[in-house]
C-alpha cells in the first residue's frame, strides 16, 4: 500500500477526518503499515492547514489559517507544490509570525558554465549572503551550477553555522509545468536533504531552473539551521574565502 493511500487533499474530507478519522478512511491506517495524513495543497482549505501545521508542531499563534491558506493556493498557481516539500510549507508558517528574523539573506549570486576549445567544463558560481549584518561574497566550483551554487553557499554560510557541515543533498528533481513553452517553461526543483538525524523537502519554482534551484537549496539550508537549534557563531575563516578562484 502506497504512502498517500491514507492521505486527504480536499478540504472537506480534511475537516470530515479530523472530526471522525475513520469517516473517510476504507480500513484502518495502522492494520496495513500506515497513516493517515492531510495534505497542503490548493484544494485543502482554513481547517486542513491548521490541522497539518498543527500536526508537524507549530501553532498559529498569530497566523490567519485564511490569509495562509489563499497564500499557499496562489504560490501553488504559480508553481510550487507543499505536498511534496513540507519543510517548505513550515518555513512558510515560520515567516509569518511574529518576531521571525531570517538566519541569512542571499543578497545575488551569479552561476557560470563554460566551455573552451574542448577543455573540460567549468561551472563556478560567486554568492552575497549577509548574516547578522555582515555580507560575505564567496565563490566555488562544481560539476554543475546547482552544484557549485550549493557549495558557495555552504562556504559563506557554515562558518556561521558549523552544523550545516552536516547536511547533504541526497535527490533532486525537476519538473516542467508547462511542456508547451519548450526551454521556456516554469520549472518547479525539489530537493530532498538530511543530516544524519532527519530527512526533509524543499522546493522553489521559476521559470530560470537556477533561480529555482536556489530557492529550494536555501530553504533546504535555513530548514536545518531552525531545526538543529543551531547558535550563530564567530566566522570562522576556514570557511571563507573573499577571492574568486582563479581558471
Amino acid at each position: 500500500v502506497g504512502r498517500s493511500a491514507f492521505a486527504h487533499k480536499g478540504g472537506v474530507h480534511g475537516a470530515a477526518v479530523a472530526k471522525v478519522e475513520r469517516s473517510y478512511q476504507h480500513v484502518e491506517p495502522a492494520a496495513v503499515g500506515n497513516e493517515g495524513r492531510l495534505v497542503v495543497s490548493e484544494l485543502g482549505g482554513r481547517a486542513n492547514t491548521a490541522i497539518r501545521a498543527e500536526q508537524l508542531g507549530h501553532r498559529l499563534e498569530g497566523v490567519d489559517p485564511k490569509v495562509l491558506s489563499t497564500l499557499i493556493k496562489r504560490l501553488e498557481h504559480e508553481g510550487l507544490s507543499f505536498e511534496g516539500a513540507e519543510a517548505s510549507f513550515e518555513l512558510l508558517i515560520r515567516r509569518h509570525q511574529a518576531g521571525y528574523v531570517p538566519p541569512f539573506k542571499i543578497l545575488d549570486y551569479t552561476c557560470l558554465v563554460e566551455q573552451r576549445g574542448g577543455r573540460e567544463l567549468l561551472a563556478e558560481a560567486t554568492v552575497k549572503v549577509e548574516v547578522d549584518g555582515e555580507v560575505l561574497h564567496t565563490a566555488a566550483d562544481g560539476n554543475g551550477p546547482v552544484n557549485a551554487l550549493d557549495a558557495a553557499l555552504r562556504k559563506a554560510l557554515g562558518a556561521f553555522y558549523p552544523v550545516l557541515d552536516a547536511v547533504h543533498l541526497y535527490d533532486y528533481k525537476v519538473r516542467i509545468l508547462d511542456s508547451d513553452a519548450a526551454t521556456g517553461a516554469r520549472t518547479r526543483v525539489t530537493i530532498e536533504s538530511a543530516d544524519g538525524s532527519r530527512e526533509w523537502s524543499t522546493m522553489g519554482s521559476d521559470t530560470n531552473i537556477i533561480a529555482a534551484s536556489a530557492i529550494a537549496l536555501a530553504d533546504s539550508l535555513e530548514y536545518a539551521i531552525w531545526k538543529s537549534g543551531a547558535e550563530l557563531r564567530r566566522r570562522d575563516e576556514r570557511h571563507f574565502t573573499t577571492t574568486v578562484p582563479g581558471r
